[in-house]
């Protein structure tokens, strides 16, 4: 353990968190809001970037000294030299997709024990993991849309406690006695030991090359806040997609709000300075599930193809729609966000009318302006939409959102009013330096 955020009182003596701060970023729509580039950026004035959730199922594409960067498991703060990466027990570790990732990223980073913590609760995503989320979604008679990285499955087995911890993976010992117990029980599982050897031995070598990297994080983390190091809680998908509080079913199988984050860490919500969340100009989403305001037409098209709406992880297209303040005052409520990042305001460019659903309609119940539990409901609601005249010229990449077109402006104005919190910074672009500020 670095001697830095080594706790030496007695056992007495509790770290106590006088000051707040945590921020969490986390994304406001259905995932692939751009949270990657703002990680990175935050990065930079953060002592720890923490993942909270998720898996490999996630990817956050960032563009590093004009070279794209996409990271599935790692933290996106990881190349600030000032900044420890840490992945939380809330998340699932695929080790094998990891050592790789670790491999990539050390061309343009440290990869060392002292910059990137895994936490020794987090539970490990196992070849066979995989091979039940593939089975599982080629047999489904209304598929979800995974990514059949064996996340669902993962999460499955640690809520009905028979997952293997990374702290047992890393121990030949404890994990053989793991491996042989599933076996034991399981014939299904025996018979995948036995047939895919190879992907079983990657997954054993994968552990000595992590040993060193697995400590206790949310002590560490702990203690860190007790001295008022910042820390910033990054997550993975989007609030829509959480598996309580999302379109179930379909969703991802963790936590992706704040309050899952706090959860997840194993900390004080009076640690929490800042809750931001990101979304877009516009929504996207990939896979199935009720979407009110897709696009199904030209515009729809165009979107997707300047934005460059393609997964980072599957590189499967997403379907695009019109900006859900309905939906993204949902967010706002249910993470409890001091304000928001929007992204992509530069891909509206050019397009002459753009609008905002301000309600639904639903056949039944009429005028809605509540985001609905029931995706019965949700899937038959029509959007009702304001519209505002579009701005022709391309929009500065850096500078003040008062340098935007008055057009925009107003855009932005309407999205902050419906949805009750402040639009803090705008993304105009991929890069690091290419947002906007508030004056």
């Amino acid at each position: 353990m670095s001697e830095t955020y080594e706790f030496r009182g007695n056992l007495e003596t509790k770290p106590v968190i006088n000051d707040s701060t945590v921020t969490i970023l986390v994304g406001a729509q259905w995932g692939d809001e751009g949270k990657g580039k703002w990680v990175d950026i935050l990065g930079n004035r953060s002592h720890f970037s923490v993942r909270y959730q998720g898996g490999n199922n996630a990817g956050h594409t960032l563009y590093i000294d004009g070279k794209k960067v996409v990271l599935h498991q790692i933290p996106s703060g990881v190349f600030h030299p000032g900044n420890i990466s840490v992945l939380s027990c809330g998340v699932v570790i695929n080790p094998v997709a990891l050592v790789k990732e670790m491999a990539e990223v050390k061309t343009l980073a440290e990869v060392h024990p002292s910059r990137i913590w895994i936490s020794s609760r987090a539970h490990v995503i196992t070849p066979w993991h995989m091979e039940c989320d593939s089975l599982q979604e080629s047999q489904a008679e209304v598929p979800i849309g995974t990514t059949k990285r064996g996340i669902g499955p993962a999460y499955s087995d640690k809520a009905s406690r028979t997952s293997l911890r990374m702290e047992d993976y890393i121990h030949p010992e404890a994990r053989s006695k793991w491996l042989e117990r599933m076996a034991s029980s399981n014939p299904s599982f025996a018979l995948h030991l036995a047939k895919e050897e190879h992907a079983w031995s990657e997954f054993n070598k994968a552990a000595a090359l992590l040993k060193d990297y697995v400590c206790e994080a949310e002590f560490r983390l702990r203690y860190a806040a007790s001295l008022g190091k910042e820390i910033l809680l990054e997550g993975a998908q989007g609030t829509l997609l959480d598996i309580n509080h999302g379109t179930y079913p379909f969703v991802t199988s963790s936590n992706t709000t704040a309050g899952g984050a706090i959860g997840n860490l194993g900390i004080s919500h009076r640690s929490v300075k800042h809750v931001i969340g990101i979304a877009k100009a516009y929504v996207t989403r990939v896979g199935g599930g009720p979407f009110p305001t897709e696009l199904l037409d030209e515009t729809g098209e165009i979107l997707c193809e300047k934005g460059r709406e393609f997964g980072a992880t599957t590189g499967r297209k997403r379907r695009c729609g019109w900006f859900d303040a309905v939906a993204m005052r949902y967010s706002v409520e249910v993470n409890g966000m001091d304000g928001m990042y929007l992204n992509k305001m530069d891909i509206l460019a050019g397009i002459p009318q753009v609008k905002i659903c301000v309600a639904y309609d639903h056949p039944r119940l009429g005028r809605v302006t509540h985001f609905p539990s029931d995706l019965k409901v949700l899937a038959e609601m029509t959007p009702v939409y304001e519209s505002f005249p579009g701005w022709k010229s391309d929009i500065k990449t850096k500078g003040s959102i008062s340098d935007l077109p008055v057009e925009a402006r107003k855009f932005i104005a309407r999205i902050e009013e419906l949805c009750g919190v402040p639009v803090l910074k705008i993304g105009t672009g991929p890069g690091r330096e290419d947002f906007l500020l508030r004056s």
